[in-house]
């Protein structure tokens, strides 16, 4: 084919359009629909010349597909191919695109087949451009199916309507929800065309209604209504057509460069008042008469559309409220119990359910026995609820409000109204386990996006989400039965898929989840993430990534839904380091290296980097010789490198303090100096003083006798308004503080809760590990601190874990001798522990 007929012909018509319209400006609804058949010609030429295989079909979508093309509107086109053949027409199709582009044609285009189609169809912007659509050229079956795909989509509702409404709301107010802006958007600003373009969605929709006098017909419009929309919609055309002629490019602004130009392309002149003033009054006033009739018209369509609706022969929605059509629906149809909040989560704009409805409702309840969930109508339709992209929440709230959702799971029963006596949880366990499935369903959500953003980025690629929101439904339903919760939790959950006819796998990721899903948290919170081992064994425990991300997803919600500062970005970090560490294990399959060799790693690559700083070798080796090999071990190489620069400072002060903010979003606080008794308790009691929470805890001493403690507190805005690092200077010059007495943090919370302690051995690092769990009090950890000063105990390494109003703290201590605590010194100290705690 030649290229230059083609783009010669494309031209010559531009060239014509523009003539005939500055001839005679009135003869725009003429040049726009001209324009789309001459464009419709030109396509078929080029497509029958590329000779694009006859299984294919070509659709115009858009203005285009309106046949609405103005002097330089794009060319929007959907290329539809059959299932699974986009690499096989990827070739042809380049071509035929790009030979469009050099013809001097702006194409915007898809090339879709039905499953891309339906894939997309939740996306409104996609329902409005397939609902425009008009095949051009090929395969006509393809173009119906397409349009049968359209209508028995999710968006066959009311649902079109309420997103067409709420879209206009958000494009009005990008434009400060007015008119008069100085220079107006033609199309997107109030009273444009995009508000005439609103309203003929909506009547094409729900009334099949292709031109406004069928609106007149129809009794929405009156003849003079219609009139003013006609005539306003024809001004708008001229001063786009216009604008397109003056800016030489597609334009919707009518900025102040074009605003003179354009009012003597229409004709006017300079009179008492000057032509553009004239034309831009034109303009608002046209503007108003298109706002004011979309706002009358769209109130008459939500009257017609959104007061009564059928749904099905069971139920409507009337006013807002899905309503049974007969009171003999939930006794002649048990799985209506299920389909009305099935149709609560497909419609999610509805109120809720009618009142007479939850009457009948709860009279037959008696009809969801203990069966009830191994019918397989009722498994398909609740299965197919939580399948739903919205209302999955709303849907679940109603179901376990009106009774029916402990109906169908019977253990959800046991779980309604439970309180959960554990300082840790501030809800009832059917609640929280409801905000864990709203936590679960916002990661799927794009406007939560930038909340989670890897959770978010993670739920993108899960191809069966129902099944995470299983397991957040299961996760505490046998909490009150004694025994462990997250095992018999698991088995109840197995019995319930195994009706509803899940696959084998999908059985054990489900069941896995509830098992193991305290785990993450445990393990982020308690154990040292920098050991391998630690990462090598949850990495074995969780087997696959697939496992990991939803396990991840499910931890995240959990911890979130259980009280409402109870999350933090401490935990947050801890969870995603986690995280990371295992996927790579699980990836990379790497063997943990021994103590010997990873200390080798670390100090050769310390010795680049101290260069790279500008750091005095010599002395930086001189130090680095006085630390013992559990330095190496739990700082990483960054933490070395700021310890380096701080010792490398020529000072008089036996006491160096620094700070910064870790890459884990907590301030670190390294103090040196010289390893006192009882430094460790003057140190924590000075920040708990202060008001700050203490989240983790290094305390080394090197071969000299040099403590190298580090503190990490959370964020807190106290610390721009002091210098902390000044204030614990001078407490530790102090003479040693008096223990502080544990007075309640939470007086206004009253509950029996016995001091957890328990003892093991950490054969990693040859010490005694402690773990103490006891209700959140002012002072806990300076007293626990003291205790250690006075029985000669010494802490190497501490996770401190606040868990609602109770505190979780893990400790690595050792006696004098830097030898584990033998078992009479475990009988010591537990029994001053419990007597001062």
């Amino acid at each position: 084919m030649q290229l230059k007929t083609f783009r010669n012909r494309y031209k010559v018509l531009q060239a014509s359009l523009a003539e005939d319209f500055l001839k005679n400006p009135d003869l725009v609804a003429d040049l726009v629909q001209k324009r789309s058949d001459e464009i419709d010609a030109l396509l078929n030429d080029i497509w029958q010349g590329f000779e694009i295989n006859e299984a294919l079909c070509l659709v115009a979508v858009g203005g285009y597909g309106r046949r609405e093309l103005h002097l330089h509107s794009d060319i929007d086109l959907l290329i539809l191919i059959p299932d699974s053949t986009h690499d096989r027409h990827q070739q042809s199709l380049s071509k035929f695109l790009t030979f469009l582009w050099d013809v001097g044609l702006e194409v915007g285009h898809a090339t879709r087949d039905i499953a891309d189609c339906m894939a997309n169809i939740g996306d409104l912007s996609v329902a409005t451009n397939l609902l425009e659509s008009r095949r051009l050229l090929g395969q006509a079956s393809l173009f119906l199916e397409m349009k049968l795909m359209l209508k028995m989509s999710d968006w066959s509702s009311q649902s079109f309507f309420v997103g067409k409404r709420k879209e206009q709301h958000n494009r009005h107010l990008n434009y400060s929800n007015t008119a008069y802006n100085l220079e107006p958007n033609l199309k997107e600003s109030p009273g444009g065309l995009r508000d005439i373009q609103t309203v003929a969605w909506v009547a094409k929709w729900y009334f099949d209604v292709n031109l406004f006098s069928d609106l007149v017909d129809k009794g929405f419009l009156t003849q003079n209504e219609y009139d003013l929309l006609v005539q306003s919609q024809s001004f708008l055309w001229k001063v786009r057509f216009a604008l397109h002629i003056v800016a030489k490019r597609r334009e919707d602004r009518v900025a102040f460069q074009y605003q003179r130009e354009i009012a003597s392309v229409l004709g006017y002149q300079n009179g008492e008042r000057i032509a553009v003033e004239q034309f831009m009054r034109d303009y608002y006033q046209s503007a108003t008469k298109v706002a004011r009739l979309n706002d009358i018209l769209l109130q008459l369509f939500e009257q017609s559309v959104l007061h009564v609706q059928n749904l099905n022969t069971r139920f409507i929605i009337s006013h807002g409220y899905i309503c049974m059509t007969n009171d003999t629906v939930f006794t002649k149809q048990p799985s209506a119990f299920i389909e009305i909040f099935l149709l609560v989560a497909k419609h999610n704009y509805v109120r809720g359910i009618s009142a007479e409805t939850l009457r009948q409702m709860q009279k037959n309840l008696e009809l969801c026995d203990k069966n009830y969930y191994k019918n397989r109508q009722n498994n398909r339709l609740f299965i197919e609820l939580l399948q739903q992209k919205q209302g999955v929440n709303k849907a679940l709230k109603l179901m376990n409000r009106y009774g029916v959702l402990e109906r169908y799971i019977p253990a959800f029963g046991k779980i309604t109204g439970l309180m959960q006596y554990d300082l840790f949880h501030a809800y009832t366990v059917d609640q929280h386990t409801l905000f864990v499935i709203r936590n679960l369903r916002r990661f799927f959500v794009s406007d939560f996006s930038k909340e989670f953003g890897l959770c978010s980025e993670i739920a993108q690629n899960i191809a069966k989400p129902e099944l995470l929101l299983l397991a957040g439904l299961f996760h505490d339903i046998a909490k009150g039965q004694g025994g462990d919760h997250a095992i018999l939790g698991a088995e109840i959950v197995r019995e319930f898929l195994r009706y509803h006819k899940f696959k084998i796998n999908d059985i054990s990721l489900v069941s896995g989840l509830v098992e193991q899903h305290l785990l993450m948290s445990q393990i982020s919170q308690k154990q040292d993430l920098e050991d391998l081992n630690v990462i090598n064994q949850f990495a074995k425990t969780v087997k696959s990534v697939h496992f990991l991300e939803f396990l991840y997803l499910l931890t995240v919600a959990d911890i979130r839904a259980t009280k409402e500062n109870l999350w933090n970005e401490w935990k947050d970090s801890l969870l995603k380091k986690l995280f990371y560490k295992t996927k790579e294990q699980l990836q990379n399959h790497v063997e943990p290296p021994s103590l010997d060799k990873k200390i080798k790693t670390v100090k050769e690559a310390l010795a680049g980097a101290i260069e790279q700083y500008g750091l005095d070798v010599v002395q930086m080796d001189k130090i680095l010789s006085t630390l013992p090999k559990d330095y190496f071990l739990h700082y990483q190489i960054e933490d070395i490198l700021w310890h380096l620069q701080l010792l490398s400072k020529k000072s008089d002060k036996t006491i160096r303090i620094a700070q910064r903010l870790s890459e884990s979003s907590v301030v670190d606080i390294f103090v040196y100096g010289d390893d006192t008794k009882g430094l460790f308790f003057k140190l924590v009691g000075v920040i708990e003083k202060l008001g700050l929470d203490i989240v983790d805890a290094k305390i080394l001493t090197s071969k000299d006798n040099k403590a190298y403690n580090t503190i990490s507190v959370l964020q807190d805005e106290k610390l721009e308004l002091i210098d902390i690092s000044q204030i614990i200077e001078n407490k530790l010059l102090q003479a040693p503080a008096t223990v502080r007495e544990v007075s309640d943090k939470y007086a206004h919370r009253h509950f029996d809760h016995t001091i957890h302690i328990a003892f093991s051995h950490n054969e990693k690092w040859n010490l005694t590990q402690l773990e103490v769990s006891t209700i959140d009090k002012q002072g806990v950890l300076s007293n626990i601190a003291h205790i250690f000063y006075q029985l000669d105990i010494y802490l190497v390494n501490a996770r401190i874990s606040t868990m609602g109003e109770r505190v979780e703290d893990v400790f690595f201590i050792s006696n004098a001798n830097n030898k584990p605590l033998s078992k009479a010194q475990q009988k010591q100290l537990r029994q001053y522990l419990q007597e001062n705690l």
